[in-house]
């Protein structure tokens, strides 16, 4: 299993192994992931399950098909993500612990049903996404993925298909935020603050750290589980991780999700940045699937169908549109 995958406590408001650690084979819809040699198989240890993604869908008629030339497996589209706690990109439904749900799950049958073909979700524990994605054991990641500097050294990137930030959480009522409106993570000076390890969140308090502050940040990277109840229970100060992220389990925004009414925003989003489809820049076949999926994208943005994702999931905002997506 991941690293501290399955912990448990008392906490209600934690969140199963966010870091999320170690490759997983996992028997997909085509009837598993098939490891390309014995010491990968070794490097990487399992840690999930069989999950269906519901399969592929048949476009509308008369509607513009893709090629899918690029894809490793004709007719299947395969990417990699982590579904253990992933609310609300891709995660078990938690009324079908069989099936996923997300609104990267939702965009990844669009992609396919223009393309005509089946799409199957492959278990990746988060640390590991970049290892499967140049050992091509998926054809592409999807997981929240950001363009990072170490990322273009082994990566293509599709065009942006969602905006985002990062968002400041404290706790109702804390006094010592009164009247705070951040425009930087300054605001955290001081404090500790809690995010995942490897996250965006993280590269940007350790960077800010690194100008010499008068305060530096005191950074709780949590490598398993995030807890918010630390939060609750005056164990951090603060969180500071992706607005979807904090939407789903601190504001309870989205299909399935509970609020934690001890819990705030401190002002908007801070650092905007982008996520992004990654594809290993060494195959082959990347130069043709970043067009085709490029291509899907465009037709996504143009007829509504990403606003109506985002709009489901409540992570529909004006930045959106900066990116291309219209409302139809």
């Amino acid at each position: 299993m991941c690293q501290d995958q399955l912990r448990k406590g008392n906490d209600d408001f934690m969140i199963e192994d966010i870091g999320r650690r170690t490759f997983v084979k996992r028997a997909g819809q085509l009837g598993g992931l098939v490891l390309a040699g014995s010491s990968i198989e070794a490097l990487l240890a399992a840690c999930g399950g069989n999950v269906s993604t519901g399969g592929g869908s048949t476009p509308t008629a008369g509607a513009t098909t893709v090629t899918s030339n690029g894809l490793k497996t004709p007719g299947n589209l395969q990417w990699g993500a982590d579904y253990v706690s992933g609310a609300p990109y891709v995660f078990q439904d938690p009324k079908n612990p069989k099936s996923i749900i997300g609104f990267e799950v939702e965009i990844a049958a669009a992609i396919a049903a223009l393309m005509n073909i089946n799409q199957a979700q492959q278990e990746v524990c988060y640390a590991n996404l970049e290892q499967a994605l140049t050992n091509n054991q998926v054809d592409m990641v999807m997981n929240g993925w950001e363009q990072t500097t170490d990322r273009q050294k082994t990566e293509l990137f599709s065009v942006p298909y969602y905006r985002y930030g990062q968002q400041i959480v404290v706790r109702v009522g804390d006094s010592r935020f009164t009247g705070v409106t951040p425009t930087d993570v300054s605001v955290l000076g001081g404090y500790t603050v809690g995010t995942g390890s490897g996250y965006k969140a993280e590269t940007i308090m350790n960077d800010y750290n690194g100008t010499n502050p008068p305060k530096k940040i005191t950074i709780h990277s949590y490598a398993g589980n995030i807890a918010f109840t630390d939060l609750v229970q005056n164990k951090v100060d603060a969180f500071f991780l992706d607005l979807p992220i904090a939407s789903y389990y601190v504001k309870g925004t989205g299909p399935g999700a509970q609020p934690i009414p001890q819990l705030t925003f401190l002002g908007g989003t801070l650092n905007k940045d982008n996520y992004y489809v990654g594809f290993n820049k060494s195959s082959p076949r990347a130069s043709l699937l970043v067009p085709e999926i490029n291509q899907a994208f465009a037709i996504l943005k143009a007829n509504g169908t990403l606003y109506k994702i985002y709009n489901r999931w409540q992570i529909w905002n004006d930045d959106q549109a900066s990116i291309g997506v219209m409302k139809g």
